[in-house]
């Protein structure tokens, strides 16, 4: 009997050592692998930043990210049709008749119009972590087949938020390429406020945002070390719509809330969302709070295809109708869009 009770003693002892030399190696991954991201080029308030930053990856006591007991709700999941999702989002560029950007003079110049607004890096209710982390200080030059206004440019350099930028100094090109991208379409920038608020009152954290807008220019670099950045014709981030939320310092009630208020904007039909791999939600805000038609969406499913993918949509009438389901909880079904020329610079 005491020799059976003294194994259970030592079972229980390598156990629980093994647990905690595990979990300082996971917290230990966590903080390593963020270590290098710097503060938001239009940030006025470092200190406040690196305070946000702190609470963001502060240790729960308990496993996080990938790690913490989350369920996704099946509003953040995949639809049966694979490339419904983004079908969507391409849909209410086409809705709307919405300039992208390909490039950053694309993207100065909506900065210029007022299209697209300038996002604090960081608030009482959320910090901008990552957004921008693979800018470099390279010469601006213009995407493939596009002509470039460099009157944009120019404009922003001399004034952006108060600051100037020299565009013959490399550490200043990047400076501005950093500050140009922590910005939104203002019906995007009101839904992360929104979700920011809700978990903040919550858990008086602020929400860890990691991507914001991103001209395709900049998503192609991006590819090559994320996997999640489509390269297809119209990417969601080069629309100023779409934002991603960081979930790898979140506990599981963390998550799960979050998840929850997304599911929620998307049965109202004001946002598309999903959980990504790489411990990102995805959320693309429609220009008008309205989700586009399912024909219309369906119409889409084709530019959806990344290139070198071929496409094997189901049944039309079938999947759109086990989409529908899917797409949205509302009682209320949009009108139907007539289908319109993407425009494109």
């Amino acid at each position: 009997m005491r020799r059976a009770f003294l194994f259970i003693i030592i079972a229980a002892l390598i156990g629980s050592t093994a647990w905690a030399v595990r979990r300082f190696i996971s917290v230990k991954r966590l903080r390593e692998s963020t270590i290098n991201i710097p503060t938001p080029a239009n940030n006025r308030t470092p200190d406040h930043w690196t305070a946000a930053v702190e609470k963001v990856k502060a240790d729960r006591g308990e496993p996080m990210g990938g790690g913490a007991a989350a369920t996704t709700p099946a509003e953040l999941r995949h639809y049966s049709e694979r490339y419904w999702f983004l079908a969507t989002q391409i849909a209410d560029v086409a809705k709307h008749n919405l300039q992208i950007c390909r490039d950053y003079f694309d993207l100065a110049a909506m900065i210029q119009r007022g299209e697209i607004v300038s996002v604090p890096g960081v608030s009482e209710t959320y910090v901008l972590y990552g957004v921008g982390q693979r800018v470099n200080d390279e010469a601006f030059t213009p995407a493939e087949d596009s002509v470039a206004d460099h009157t944009a440019l120019q404009a922003l350099a001399k004034n952006l938020g108060g600051r100037s930028y020299n565009l013959d100094d490399p550490a200043a090109r990047e400076a501005l390429k950093g500050s140009m991208l922590s910005s939104l379409r203002p019906a995007a920038f009101k839904v992360l406020q929104e979700v920011a608020s809700a978990y903040h009152r919550q858990f008086a954290r602020p929400l860890p945002v990691s991507s914001l807008v991103r001209p395709e220019q900049y998503q192609q670099s991006l590819r090559r070390v994320n996997r999640n950045a489509v390269l297809i014709e119209t990417p969601p981030h080069s629309t100023g719509l779409a934002f991603d939320i960081d979930y790898r310092y979140m506990s599981g009630a963390e998550q799960t809330f979050v998840m929850a208020e997304l599911a929620r904007l998307k049965n109202e039909g004001r946002i598309e969302a999903i959980r990504e791999r790489n411990a990102n939600y995805h959320v693309f805000a429609f220009l008008d709070g309205t989700r586009p038609s399912d024909d219309l969406i369906a119409s889409k499913l084709d530019e959806a295809v990344p290139p070198g993918r071929q496409a094997h949509h189901a049944s039309e009438k079938k999947e759109t109708k086990k989409a529908a389901k899917r797409s949205s909880g509302s009682k209320r079904k949009p009108a139907p869009q007539r289908r319109q020329r993407r425009r494109r610079r």
